[in-house]
């Protein structure tokens, strides 16, 4: 029996996406509207009261030929959210860019929804209230989470939420979670979106003892950028087919509640001690996850770790860590070798948080030492090749660049032969 019938349906998480790109981008568009961070108005394509579901949540990771969900950052922003955090430099560790969504340079004040869902108020934990709500009323239509608030529609601030809340019911044993964003950047946020809020749920469905229904996703507005448009028609034409896999079912025992405090503990104790992680360290890191952890959540562990593996090791770091992930994960890791100068870039994705500007065809990112430098290098390949640089290219160059410099920081200069380098791969790559 379907409980919800509203908006299309997809299998997996890929397919939604994918499905999501190409209804967004046949919208009519709208001209100048702010994406809120940097105060840049861009054209976008725009559809409102927006929906769609997935069968299988469980199938929750985007990935195919073009893009591939970066899983250490999908994984630290879970962690982040289900630990009520909203400190900066703990989440800038595995995505430098999340700076631009801040204030004061200390916390991220709208997109932490972990800080409002499990510290909304002293005492007030909504993840747990949800929890105990089902178990004791299965029927319960009270199970729900409120992530914006009352405050968030008069302040001024760089980072107002684009999450609502979410509703769960259980019905014939299954949980049928609703999501509903008030604003849904579909190129950038939403393969991020799916991840970090079917894990949620599925920590709700395995504490209460129920597996997972379909998960339907509706935003008030779902948009793409113009700035992402030519980048995203890719994914719609040569994604090909899906390269992930369904997750297996989270495990009720030991009790998710208590394996996600583990999560926590755990890696804030790795990221502090990030800089002693090399080969020499790192098959000592390895054994204590496994001590620490059940086999399920072991590998969480291990993808978060992977952000320092790609940071401090060499390829012996990289196959060793390989070799302790499920295979379903480990196919979709891009590795850097950190002895490797010329080594690809770390990630596929597009930004994680839309902060680019457009200056003429120059698309720049943040306003640091790499930004500057990125568009220094661009200006002077054109001076000297005579040729002009599409956006598009420029684009794939920024995020090969972003990548690669992320473990440095993006107050990292960008040398002529680096630019250089990553427009050649780019340009391979279309021939």
């Amino acid at each position: 029996m379907s409980y919800a019938d509203n908006g299309f349906a997809e299998n997996s998480a890929d397919s939604g996406f994918r499905s999501v790109l190409k209804n967004i981008l046949s919208a009519p568009s709208v001209n100048a509207v702010s994406t809120g961070a940097d105060k840049v108005r861009y054209k976008t394509f725009e559809k409102l009261a927006f929906q769609f579901r997935i069968e299988n949540p469980l199938h929750r990771i985007v990935a195919n030929n073009v893009f591939t969900l970066s899983l250490p950052v999908a994984v630290a922003r879970f962690v982040w959210m289900i630990s009520g955090n909203n400190r900066l430099a703990d989440i800038a560790f595995y995505e430098p860019r999340v700076a631009s969504f801040t204030d004061d340079g200390v916390i991220v004040p709208g997109s932490s929804y972990g800080a409002r869902i499990r510290q909304a108020h002293p005492g007030i934990d909504q993840l747990k209230g949800v929890i105990d709500r089902l178990k004791a009323d299965p029927n319960s239509r009270r199970a729900a989470i409120s992530i914006y608030q009352p405050t968030d529609t008069t302040r001024e601030s760089s980072d107002i939420p684009c999450a609502f809340g979410l509703f769960f019911h259980i019905r014939e044993e299954k949980l049928h979670t609703q999501i509903i964003m008030r604003s849904n950047n579909a190129a950038v946020l939403l393969p991020f979106n799916i991840f970090e809020f079917s894990m949620l749920a599925e920590v709700v469905a395995a504490e209460c003892g129920v597996a997972m229904a379909p998960l339907s996703h509706y935003a008030a507005s779902m948009h793409i950028y113009e700035n992402a448009e030519e980048f995203t028609n890719r994914i719609v034409v040569e994604g090909g087919a899906t390269r992930s896999d369904p997750m297996i079912p989270m495990p009720n025992n030991p009790k998710p509640l208590d394996e996600v405090l583990r999560l926590v503990q755990y890696e804030a104790s790795m990221r502090h001690r990030s800089e002693a992680i090399d080969d020499s360290a790192l098959q000592d890191e390895i054994d204590q996850i496994q001590e620490m952890f059940s086999p399920y959540w072991q590998q969480f562990a291990f993808l978060l770790l992977a952000t320092v593996v790609n940071r401090n090791c060499s390829r012996y770091g990289v196959e060793l860590l390989s070799s302790a992930l499920d295979p379903r994960f480990a196919k979709l890791m891009r590795w850097s070798d950190a002895t490797d100068k010329n080594a690809q870039d770390v990630s596929s994705d597009l930004p994680l948080l839309d902060v680019l500007q457009r200056s003429d065809n120059i698309v720049m990112f943040h306003n640091t030492l790499a930004g500057t430098s990125f568009k220094q290098r661009a200006m002077s390949h054109e001076a000297k090749t005579g040729e002009r640089l599409s956006a598009a290219e420029l684009l794939e160059v920024q995020e090969r660049v972003v990548s690669r410099l992320a473990a440095r920081g993006l107050n990292a200069e960008l040398s002529q032969a680096d630019f250089d380098m990553h427009l050649a791969d780019v340009r391979r790559q279309h021939e």
